[in-house]
């Protein structure tokens, strides 16, 4: 597990690296760009974070064990980052309310789109405080709880913790009383083009008074296109609203494998935006040297295709032959398998996904 803090302080790190999640729009020009919006550079190059009382922060991270939590005895794992190697993700020592935030410029002329993935984690319910606030003082809260997490497109200029109708240009998700205390990477989008021209404000902010609250962020982007040219979403994924990677996004993404315990293979959707070529494989964890990555044992067996259109692809993932072994002895397997998709002219993107395989005895399977 590494990660790296937000805050106040400088993080030290060797090589500073932008890199930016721009989705091109017609010749190239006016695209929008959210800089480290998949935060592979390892750090929050491009982000400001802001910590109320300094008791938890925003971290980037890798694989699952929570920054401070994960420290203590009864600390849970959190989500592995659905996209690429990193992720950032929200963790606690005490009650604090963490904001990340970044401007974005929308050029004028063109239509955009805001889309991320979104999850979170939380110990205790989920409570909304009433009237609503992003504080976590005890004294303005009169008692209550607050226990939230919300993302929204602000004015630059407006107060960094206001949730005020006049400073919220788009809101774009947002927790509600009574919610589940967990929810997987869910794919948001938020039409912006109606402030195209202007800077504004993406704010990710998570309210924690009563127990630790992970909540994540992943594959931050803007697409930008000329009036009328921005792909369609699909039938469910309503700008705004909550969808499963893949289901309404045009960008490649991920989605949930379905397992088929009677032969311990999985199939794995796949959301891609045009014609190209697909390959899966087996992925090791984390950084391991070239060396053990080449002595690893494979589990998943390379598969390769070809695209014809933008649509969801359901990629057959078959246990090799070590993997069926260790099926046949434990019945489960959790393995990571890398995607890669290459359009035609233009370049290759790659995801991993955590898949756990299973195998149920002939003897045990239902007739």
């Amino acid at each position: 597990m590494r990660f790296r803090g937000g805050g106040r302080r400088p993080i030290p790190c060797a090589v500073a690296l932008l890199v930016g999640m721009v989705l091109l729009a017609p010749a190239g020009a006016g695209a929008a760009t959210v800089v480290n919006g998949n935060f592979e550079s390892g750090d929050f190059t491009g982000w400001h974070v802001h910590r109320a009382t300094e008791a938890g922060n925003w971290f980037v991270y890798a694989g699952t064990e929570a920054p401070i939590s994960g420290k203590r005895t009864n600390g849970e794992p959190v989500q592995e980052p659905p996209q690429g190697e990193y992720a950032a993700t929200t963790d606690e020592a005490n009650p604090d309310a963490l904001i990340l935030y970044q401007d974005i410029v929308l050029r004028p002329g063109f239509e955009h789109r805001l889309n991320l993935l979104a999850y979170y984690d939380s110990y205790k319910p989920v409570a909304i405080p009433a009237p609503d606030t992003l504080s976590v003082d005890s004294g303005s809260l009169g008692g209550q709880a607050n226990q939230q997490f919300r993302i929204d497109v602000i004015k630059p200029e407006a107060p960094l913790d206001s949730i005020a109708p006049e400073d919220v240009l788009a809101p774009v998700f947002h927790t509600a009383p009574g919610a589940s205390e967990e929810m997987e990477p869910t794919r948001l989008t938020a039409d912006l083009s109606a402030f195209a021209g202007q800077t504004v404000r993406l704010r990710i902010a998570n309210a924690v008074t009563e127990e630790v609250f992970n909540a994540g962020v992943d594959a931050v982007a803007v697409e930008s296109a000329a009036p009328g040219q921005l792909p369609p979403l699909k039938k469910g994924g309503n700008p705004g609203g909550p969808d499963k990677p893949g289901g309404g996004s045009s960008r490649f993404s991920l989605g949930k494998a379905k397992v088929n315990s009677d032969n311990g293979t999985a199939t794995l959707p796949v959301q891609v935006p045009g014609a190209g070529k697909l390959s899966a494989k087996s992925a090791t964890t984390g950084k391991a040297s070239a060396s053990k990555a080449k002595r690893a044992p494979k589990l998943i067996k390379p598969v390769n295709l070809k695209v014809a259109k933008a649509g969801t692809v359901k990629l057959r993932l078959q246990p090799t032959a070590a993997a069926r072994g260790i099926l046949e002895l434990k019945q489960k397997l959790r393995v990571k398998v890398a995607v890669t998709y290459r359009p035609q002219g233009g370049k290759a993107e790659s995801a991993t996904a955590t898949v756990v395989l299973r195998l149920v005895p002939p003897s045990h399977r239902r007739r």
